[in-house]
């Protein structure tokens, strides 16, 4: 079935890229549970240990959508039309940029985990968690059912004090094993406060007003379709995008009122699912990694220095999907030749670089460690609470 789905995918991915890509649109003006030797291996030449996950594999979604799925979403977003920018100060089309996006390279406070370990996941969370900055806090997200705090807090106070754990449930959990794509995506306001951005996701897992509680945020709503895992941006405002999909349909007003983009970059559909942190990440304000040398030279044209990295064998294996923590990065291996390159190219832009086993996780599942995961800046815990809305177990 898995391999039935991700054929479908890629025709539909196929046929969709040759009627919706659009010309880029600027903005007017400026392991095992206790093997510490699973934590911190490179190259990972046998598939980890792991438990029976908390849910049935079947019951957390594939990254991607199928044929169907994806038409109904491009009929929704043409429909949402200029409705999705109520609210927004309009002046001949021009836009009133109230926020910045938070870049994921910036300080981390918070490491945002699905409870689940599908996917043959465990090694990964387990090492994304146990390079948590000291003053970091681990938030797990599970149903109100299930998974219990307990079995939680053992699973992970291997890497991360219990005192820095904090296991919340949220309604269908389950299906938001992709958190990078349904837990909102964060900005700041002009005075540092943090805003996090609602979005319809296809696969129903939408805790934004709970995430926008539990972190004392202001919610900011609009009616398209729309992952995370396809907003990739500075802190100065430049956004990238892949331009495919239902995504051709949401504005450029829509990502400058309220995301804080002052820039989008949209890229056409080259490979993958559709989605940008697949094949471009930033590093820093100015420096990207990419894979695939049909965006280099667009991302140069932006001002952007460009680092390419190898591209594994594998049709859904990237290097790129990575998770930066104050200047130690996770990244995606799959015991190929090419893993210790790929850390080489970190290393040498100035980051500790760390493996964490994906071969089941983006071959079977389609995602990789960014998908797994969103991080959000350092503001107090009270606030975080208050915003994700959940109920802290």
């Amino acid at each position: 079935m898995k391999n039935a789905f991700k054929t479908l995918t890629a025709i539909a991915i196929s046929l969709i890229f040759a009627a919706s890509v659009k010309a880029a649109s600027p903005f007017d003006g400026p392991g095992a549970l206790g093997d510490p030797g699973l934590i911190e291996v490179p190259a990972v030449t046998e598939a980890s240990a792991v438990a029976e996950p908390s849910m049935p594999e079947a019951s957390v979604p594939a990254k991607g959508y199928t044929a169907e799925q994806l038409r109904e979403m491009r009929v929704h977003n043409a429909a949402v039309g200029a409705s999705a920018n109520k609210g927004l100060t309009l002046d001949d089309e021009r836009v009133e940029i109230r926020y910045r996006p938070y870049a994921d390279y910036e300080k981390t406070g918070y490491l945002i985990m699905s409870a689940d370990f599908n996917f043959n996941s465990r090694q990964a969370k387990l090492t994304l968690a146990s390079k948590l900055p000291a003053d970091g806090t681990l938030v797990i997200f599970t149903d109100t059912y299930g998974t219990s705090k307990e079995e939680v807090l053992r699973a992970y106070e291997g890497v991360v004090p219990r005192e820095r754990i904090k296991v919340v449930a949220l309604r269908g959990a389950s299906r938001g094993f992709w958190a990078r794509d349904g837990i909102p995506v964060p900005a700041m306001d002009a005075s540092g406060n943090l805003v996090v951005v609602d979005a319809v996701y296809g696969h129903g897992f939408e805790p934004d007003a709970e995430i926008g509680r539990l972190f004392g945020a202001r919610v900011e709503k609009h009616g398209y379709y729309f992952e995370g895992g396809n907003f990739m941006a500075n802190h100065s405002g430049t956004c990238i995008m892949v331009n495919a999909h239902a995504h051709v349909r949401i504005p450029d007003s829509v990502f400058a009122g309220q995301y804080g983009c002052r820039e989008m970059i949209r890229l056409p559909l080259v490979d993958g699912i559709g989605h940008i942190d697949e094949h471009v990440r930033f590093i820093s304000e100015k420096v990207v990694v990419t894979d695939l040398p049909q965006y280099k030279d667009a991302l140069e044209g932006k001002g952007l220095t460009v680092h390419m990295m190898p591209k594994p064998s594998g049709p859904f294996e990237t290097y790129v999907n990575s998770v930066i923590m104050d200047g130690k990065v996770i990244v995606p291996v799959f015991g190929r030749a090419t893993d210790e390159q790929a850390l080489a190219v970190y290393r040498s832009l100035g980051l500790e670089a760390f493996g964490a086993d994906s071969r089941t996780l983006s071959n079977n599942g389609q995602g990789s460690v960014h998908c797994i995961t969103m991080t959000y800046p350092k503001v107090p815990a009270r606030e975080l609470m208050k915003a994700l809305g959940a109920t802290e177990l």
